[in-house]
């Protein structure tokens, strides 16, 4: 390590790697700061539970790796990144012993909506093909480029025509809720409940005014999440080596503790061993805004009224996430196959939920600080990634919506509390898969909302999007109007991180629309694929 380079990167999460390997490909001399002892981020992959089992601790499903720039201007593949694309996505069974599947065949996916409602296996089916048909238009004004505003994101949807051209899309979701979607279009509860779930499982509350405006992306993504083999920390080692291979270097256990800052502009950093690092060109932040702005700055750089701003008006989600890691020796085996066998082999499954009120309900229990019963998704993902667990075993995670802090105890209580919980989402998966006995399972983690926090503190109260998903925290308002466009009241200070649009989720966004803007400001021709 040097003590100069052009551009210093806080935080190798995968925005961080995916921002310093671009830079670097520009010929720019680079380094990245991990506080942790590895990179990756949310991309961590670890054997929680016994050796040979391997678990996703955070980024289990991506979604948008056939179409994110990134994948392809740095080679991800080929520096030895394997997806599979599991033919059974995701199913929901319900308490009467149906279930609703989703394949990545849109034809079998109606024909298991239409053993519900025909009706809205049609509509389904519309809804799928539409959002296909404006794909490109969705991730080049909502997810590949720097954010415009709801504003202009209304004339853009209208000079495209979509209220006269499209069945779904209107600039009228932005003020819609995605249950007032589902009661628009859709029928039956089950059907409705399927959706609004797979909608919360992408950070997209299904009660929360605006959100309806991103479900039809949603929607069309619906059969295309991705398992990364052997690990989703596979990913974050890819993008390492990229970084590496071109001249980049990230080093670990690099604690950053001060962002130098001379005549308002950023210089450099400083770690908590004293190591002071400085940056010619720019520094980038991928870590929280309460951190960059709050820790890592001095207040008079920082200035009284963005300090205020940040305290109080970056948002974060009224829910996380609670998660149980499993070894287990078999798959299960659900009762539900006997109206439908593929959910057997579905790589998601969500447990219980028949209706949006349903899940409603439990919002309104989670906003309080309560603990609902609980209704986890199960992912096996041994079903299509036979190196994540021992031959003849499985690895198993259960995903519970949960609250961050407890109104009995706080967010301290799960220390003491969450052995408990899991047990209870483990009761919950065995009564729809009864075969998972008590000597199915060799070996349990749970991993609470508290734990995010001890893992990952820029996730700031187990916030895994890094910032909440509403209408006030979409585009330019994301996490700040004076912070939507990447660049910061700092000169040459950018934010480049999840708490950027378009969010969280291996998505690239932040990092590759960060890049856009830094390369303006610093004079970089860009030789990368533009959306």
């Amino acid at each position: 390590m040097r003590d100069t380079y052009d551009v210093v990167i806080v935080g190798a999460g995968h925005n961080g790697l995916t921002l310093g390997a671009y830079l670097a490909r520009s010929g720019l001399e680079v380094l990245v700061c991990e506080r942790r002892h590895e990179e990756g981020g949310g991309l961590c992959t670890e054997e929680l539970t016994l050796p040979g089992f391997l678990h996703n601790v955070h980024a289990n499903y991506h979604t948008f790796v056939d179409m994110a720039p990134p994948v392809t201007d740095l080679e991800l593949r080929e520096h030895g990144v394997e997806y599979v694309r599991p033919e059974v996505q995701m199913a929901s069974v319900f308490t009467d012993g149906t279930a609703l599947v989703i394949h990545s065949d849109i034809d079998k996916t109606c024909a298991s909506i239409a053993r519900f409602s025909e009706d809205d296996a049609e509509t389904f089916r519309r809804l799928h093909a539409e959002a296909y048909g404006y794909i490109d238009l969705l991730l080049g004004t909502l997810m590949y480029q720097p954010p415009m505003s709801v504003k202009e994101l209304t004339k853009a949807l209208s000079a495209f025509g979509v209220e006269e051209r499209s069945e779904f899309l209107s600039v009228k979701l932005r003020v819609e809720t995605i249950n007032r979607f589902l009661d628009q279009h859709f029928t039956h509860p089950k059907v409705k409940a399927h959706l609004a779930f797979h909608g919360a499982v992408c950070g997209y509350t299904n009660d929360v005014k605006g959100l309806a405006i991103g479900f039809p992306l949603l929607a069309g993504k619906i059969d295309n999440w991705n398992l990364c083999v052997g690990g989703s920390h596979r990913l974050a080692h890819a993008l390492w080596r990229d970084l590496a291979q071109h001249g980049g270097v990230m080093i670990a256990d690099a604690d950053v503790e001060h962002i130098v800052v001379q005549d308002g502009r950023a210089v450099g950093v400083r770690l908590t061993d004293g190591t002071e690092i400085t940056a010619r060109q720019a520094v980038a932040s991928t870590v929280s805004v309460e951190q960059t702005f709050l820790e890592f700055l001095d207040p008079a750089s920082v200035g009284e009224e963005l300090a205020h701003k940040v305290k109080t008006k970056v948002r974060h989600k009224d829910w996380t996430l609670f998660s149980v890691h499993l070894a287990m020796d078999r798959l299960p085996e659900y009762a539900a196959a006997e109206f439908d066998p593929d959910v057997n082999r579905a790589w998601v499954v969500n447990l219980g939920y028949g209706s949006p009120e349903e899940l409603n309900a439990d919002w309104a229990t989670i906003r309080a600080g309560g603990l609902p019963d609980p209704h986890p998704n199960a992912a096996v993902n041994s079903l299509y990634d036979p190196t994540d667990a021992p031959a003849g075993c499985a690895t198993g995670l259960l995903r519970q919506f949960a609250p961050f802090a407890l109104a009995d105890g706080g967010e301290g209580a799960w220390d003491e509390i969450g052995p408990y919980y899991g047990r209870k989402c483990i009761e919950e998966w065995r009564r729809f898969a009864p075969n998972l006995t008590d000597d199915a399972f060799l070996a349990s983690a749970v991993f609470t909302p508290h734990d995010i926090v001890r893992k990952l503190p820029n996730m700031i109260r187990g916030d895994w999007m890094m910032g909440e998903i509403s209408l006030d925290n979409m585009l330019d308002q994301r996490p700040l109007p004076e912070l939507g466009q990447y660049r910061t009241p700092i000169d040459r200070l950018y934010m480049a991180g999840s708490t950027q649009h378009p969010h969280g989720f291996i998505t690239f966004g932040p990092a590759y629309n960060a890049l856009a803007i830094m390369a303006e400001d610093l004079g970089i021709e860009p030789w990368w694929r533009k959306v």
